[in-house]
Parts: structure tokens; sequence; C-alpha cells
């Protein structure tokens, strides 16, 4: 199996308001390029693999390449399905019969763990690590890069499922904890801190003074 490792990566100005309540615009901008630098960092590490990084952003795919990773430009910036679309279509061209997507928001993730995702059971077509909440889809391996339809987006985990069933392909799912944690939300910075991996995004975290913000925007009990 010959695999790639493809990051679809939104850029940075146009990404996480769903984290408005607790961060500033310019605050979410530095935190998304940071949680993306981290991925790079973690993806850089695995040699044996094919390494790219997809985005319509120029400065985006500039710092990919500064991480070793092949930048590809996203030329219809549909979202994510469409991003990842691109990209294992990319690694097909080149000769990979396998793909794998994570997101750039998986800051946590490490190269150990990447690399289990990489080499688990070679045998099965499409092998999925979920979020936290068991609904959303941070890591997707296909074997071949075309295997299923791409479905990320709301309750990807289970559309991806039944994709793969509408398809007849093998089916696993695989837990990776740092893939678990996504910042999406609010509620993603206290389990991502939780975690507890020494990251330049937890330490950003830790100096925007995340978890205070946190506690200040709850509302009060009853």
């Amino acid at each position: 199996m010959k695999l790639a490792i493809v990051v679809p990566v939104k850029s940075p100005r146009r990404a996480k308001h769903r984290l408005e309540a607790v961060l500033t615009e310019p605050d979410r901008e530095r935190l998304a390029a940071t949680m993306a630098r981290d991925v790079f960092h973690v993806v850089a590490g695995l040699w044996d693999y094919g390494r790219f990084v997809i985005s319509d952003d120029p400065e985006v795919l500039e710092e990919g390449r500064r991480f070793g990773l092949d930048p590809l430009i996203d030329r219809v910036s549909q979202g994510q399905s469409a991003a990842v679309q691109q990209g294992f279509a990319a690694a097909w061209e080149r000769g990979y019969t396998a793909a794998l997507t994570i997101p750039a928001d998986v800051p946590g993730v490490t190269a150990i763990e990447l690399e289990e995702l990489c080499t688990y059971r070679p045998e099965i077509e499409v092998v999925l690590a979920p979020d936290r909440d068991r609904l959303g889809t941070n890591g997707l391996r296909l074997v071949p890069p075309h295997a299923i339809t791409l479905r990320f987006g709301e309750d990807s985990y289970n559309l991806h499922r039944a994709e793969a069933v509408r398809a007849h392909r093998s089916f696993a799912v695989h837990v990776v904890a740092g893939l678990e944690h996504d910042l999406d939300r609010p509620e993603d910075i206290a389990s991502f801190v939780q975690l507890g991996r020494d990251t330049a995004t937890l330490r950003l975290l830790q100096e925007f003074k995340a978890a205070e913000r946190l506690l200040a925007s709850a509302p009060p009990l009853g």
C-alpha cells in the first residue's frame, strides 16, 4: 500500500467563527494558523508517505511547503469534501494506491498516532477516526483513494459509514486520542487543554487565557 497524507486547510482569515464567543477575530486567525503548523510538523515527520497540503490560500500553501508538504491549489473552494477529493485525486494520479486525510485543527495528534492510523489493518478499504462526539470524521483512510464519496460536514461519521456500505467497501473505526480533539466550538478548548499535549496550540491558548475566557462566557448556574 503506497499511501499519501492530505491536509486540507481553510484560510485562517475565514476559520473558526464558532469560537467568537471566547476569542477575538485576530486571536482566531492566530489559532487557526498555529494549529495548522502543529499538524504540518507532525505530518512532515512521516517520510515514508506522500505528504500534501491543499488550500486556496497561498500563504497556507507556502507554510506547508516550508514543512516539506507538497502544495496543491484548491481550485474550487467548495469546502472540505471538495478539497479532500482534489487532494486524493492528485495522489491517485501520482501513483498512490491509498490516501489518508486529517484536518488542520487537530493539533494534539502525534506522529506515532498518525503512523498507526496509516498502517492500521491495511486490508480494510475505509478506516475512520471519529471526533470525541462520534459525529465527525477527523481521520479517513481510503484504499483506493476514490473508494467512497466524501461526506465531510454534519454527521460525517455516520454518512461515511453509510457510503462504505453503499459502495460495498470494508469498513473499520480506529479511535485516535489526538484526532478526537478538534477545536471548533468553545467547549472543545477545555477538552483540548485537558488532553495536555505539549503543542504550540496549547501554549497559545494559555497565552490567550482561553480557559478563563471560557468560564467567563458560560451562562450563570440557575
